[in-house]
């Protein structure tokens, strides 16, 4: 038996939303307070309702407080409804139970194949007191007043039954407070004597009374109102005999307001619905939650148990394997030396992780640990666990992951994560995300449909195209770390917009990453995407056919300076960040570094012109292909072929008799705009190389883009590039 399907209305923050299909390993991803820790909330609340002896109502159900009721409104209904896929053996059982119940509805029951599952609905009220009760039960996913429903009551008659099943355990946990009571208050400490006042109780009495805690009125009138022990013995058998009788009365009454089942209307809760909830309970269900208890001595001891216990070595031998295996470490367990901890406690373990204890290794294999050992000791069929990757380095998390991949063939999980890794790691088919606009939504995402549609060699990672609403391409890894900068100084959250950035490896491959397919997946995801391209030498014919290749697709930003490093030459940001590299070895004044970049630009005018010049005469010449294999007449293959290749060899030729006037144009154009523009013409990268090397230092893009970045203030950040920052989150 597991959970095919999770249906919550009105719990939290979530007004209505339903985790459907759900598989051996489902992931739940998302942003902060999303919500995500309320679905698996959820679940976990949906199986514990189970935990009782067949009940199918209660008067003390876990949602009873008002921040359980979504908006708060303690009038409104509460419902979570699972649907459970059972084994043929299972659901076989459970017809087999209706129909000895019900033998008239055996030919209607088995005629027709009900497949199987059954779906359960559960309803939870805050008034007038928190009642939770199961609303309806039926075969199939559906939930309605049709041919699957098995049994259905209203809130009439849950409130009756809850009612009643709080008599009954009132009853019960009264008898057991008289029963212990009695057998503590023998003869020999008979508190009526001469030092004892008429009706009065001794000291003794009145600490085993509060020792019970609980019916103290009715103990202390047993006490005054007997005058010996066995008075009191036997007023204690006649008010347990009593409270029997009620709580028989009680089951055998007939239910007032009828509830309906597969046979029609009864006034008793039929036996297997009652096996059906028994039989619900039994499903071991393990919540690791955010706030995990600490790994320790009662780890020690069952690790200890099973090296001091006969026949359990190939158990303690295997758990070793797994934690080894994943983590690296070996893990033991030993009596402790320590004996203040042994005294008056018995034999306390402690648990040894590579020959350290435990509590002085890292978070990382301390919360690794956690999750493994509470599988491996409990064996859950379903397993809830938040935030799995708290706390471990991104290898870790790798391995953690592919742990609870091995192990939802034999467990079905639910995870809630922020991590790209666990995303990443692949074969994942239940992915959800959730998010909260502003109630919390559940969206199924369809991960064999991404994977068509983004090809592999892009190298877009799953958790760009599901935990983003918005990305931006860019051409390298520094320009990034220069937008998130600036973003900071310009407090433009990026976090809080959703966005995330992909590495496109430069320009040239502006075709691959811009295809038609993988911009459709990502509008149909409601990913908003932008393309951010260095100007380098294009022109407006170029920017003509970019915008043209995603025209209705995406955005395109085109820098109006060569490139994202020309943004960067703010003399009081380099000359602080100069001192800072060289150690305070040098310290140029703003002015020093000012007149610097101005010479270096105009030793770069040459440079910029041949890349004018290398632009066009650099440009990719092809054989038209398609011409070669449409060839008309009786024009031949070797022929075809070999006109094609005489056309770009004349192009070729072309180029080289023109490469001066080129050259001539090219020195034109810049000179022109030269005064006025020569920060945005001049390759940005090459300037901050030779200013960097003027005072002994060398230039990384890489690691020091982001750096200068970060030391501009917002009003040495160029208009253009703020105003695209801001654009981004818009």
């Amino acid at each position: 038996m597991h959970l095919q399907t999770l249906h919550v209305n009105g719990f939290r923050s979530v007004a209505d939303a339903t985790l459907e299909e759900c598989g051996e390993l489902n992931v739940l991803i998302g942003k902060n307070n999303s919500g995500k820790s309320n679905i698996l909330t959820a679940i976990k609340f949906f199986f514990d309702f189970f935990k009782g002896n067949g009940n199918v109502a209660s008067t003390s159900p876990d949602v009873s407080r008002d921040t359980d009721v979504y908006g708060r409104d303690e009038g409104a209904l509460v419902s979570i409804t699972g649907t459970l896929r059972l084994s043929s053996e299972e659901m076989g059982n459970f017809k087999e139970g209706i129909a000895n119940e019900a033998p008239q509805v055996r030919n209607a029951l088995f005629s027709s194949d009900r497949g199987s599952e059954i779906t359960v609905r559960l309803r939870f009220s805050q008034t007038p007191i928190p009642t939770g009760y199961i609303s309806w039960i039926g075969f199939g996913s559906a939930v309605s007043d049709g041919d699957g429903a098995i049994f259905s009551m209203d809130s009439d008659s849950a409130a009756e039954i809850a009612q009643r099943l709080q008599k009954e355990a009132t009853a019960f946990e009264e008898i057991d407070a008289i029963e212990t009571f009695a057998l503590r208050l023998d003869a020999e400490y008979w508190p009526r004597s001469e030092r004892t006042p008429a009706g009065g109780l001794s000291p003794m009495v009145r600490r085993v009374i509060e020792q019970i805690g609980i019916h103290t009125n009715t103990l202390t009138r047993l006490v005054r109102s007997s005058e010996s022990h066995a008075a009191f013995q036997r007023a204690c058998r006649d008010r347990v005999q009593a409270l029997k009788s009620d709580v028989s009365e009680i089951a055998s009454m007939p239910i007032g307001n009828p509830v309906s089942t597969f046979s029609g209307d009864a006034t008793e809760v039929p036996e297997y619905v009652s096996a059906l909830v028994r039989q619900i309970s039994e499903l071991r269900v393990h919540h690791l939650s955010e706030l995990r208890r600490p790994i320790g001595q009662q780890e020690a001891a069952r690790i200890l148990k099973l090296k001091t216990s006969r026949g359990q070595g190939d158990v303690l031998r295997g758990l070793q394997a797994v934690v080894s295996g994943l983590l690296g470490v070996q893990i033991d367990a030993f009596s402790s030396d320590n004996q203040n901890l042994r005294r008056g406690l018995g034999v306390t373990a402690e648990l040894d992780v590579d020959e350290f204890l435990v509590q002085v290794n890292g978070s990382g294999i301390r919360e690794a640990l956690r999750l493994i050992l509470d599988y491996e000791f409990e064996k859950p069929q379903i397993m809830l666990v938040e935030e799995p990757e708290v706390h471990l380095h991104p290898a870790l998390e790798t391995a953690l992951m592919q742990y609870l991949k091995n192990i939802s063939k034999y467990c079905q999980v639910f995870i809630t994560t922020h991590s790209t890794n666990f995303l990443d790691v692949g074969s994942l088919r239940n992915v959800y995300m959730i998010r909260k606009d502003p109630a919390t939504r559940v969206q199924l995402l369809n991960v064999a449909e991404a994977e068509e549609a983004i090809p592999q060699e892009l190298g877009i990672r799953l958790s760009a195209i599901f935990m983003y609403d918005r990305l931006t391409f860019v051409e390298g890894p520094s320009d990034e770390q220069v937008l998130r900068a600036f973003a900071d100084t310009l407090n433009v959250s990026f976090g809080q917009a959703a966005l995330g950035f992909v590495t496109t490896g430069g320009a040239r491959n502006f075709t691959h990453y811009a295809t038609a397919s993988t911009l459709s997946f990502l509008g149909t995801r409601n990913v908003k995407t932008v393309f951010l391209l260095d100007r380098d030498e294009r022109d407006e014919q170029d920017l003509r056919k970019l915008e043209g290749q995603i025209s209705g697709l995406s955005e395109l930003k085109l820098l109006s300076r060569r490139e994202l490093e020309n943004y960067l030459l703010s003399p009081p940001a380099l000359a602080r960040f100069i001192a800072a590299k060289s150690q305070g070895r040098v310290s140029p004044t703003e002015g020093e570094i000012d007149a610097a970049i101005e010479e270096i630009c105009d030793s770069l005018m040459a440079v910029s012109i041949e890349r004018r010049v290398l632009k066009v005469v650099c440009a990719p010449l092809y054989p038209d292909r398609g011409a070669v294999i449409s060839r008309e007449g009786d024009s031949d293959f070797l022929s075809a072929a070999a006109s094609e290749l005489s056309k770009v060899a004349a192009a070729a030729t072309s180029l080289s008799e023109n490469l001066a006037k080129l050259v001539e144009q090219a020195e034109g154009e810049v000179r022109e705009s030269w005064s006025a523009r020569k920060l945005d013409i001049v390759p940005g990268e090459e300037v901050l190389t030779l200013l960097f090397r003027r005072y002994g230092l060398r230039f990384n893009k890489r690691q020091d883009g982001g750096k200068i970045a970060s030391l501009m203030a917002p009003s040495e950040i160029p208009g253009e590039i703020a105003a695209i920052v801001r654009g981004l989150v818009q």
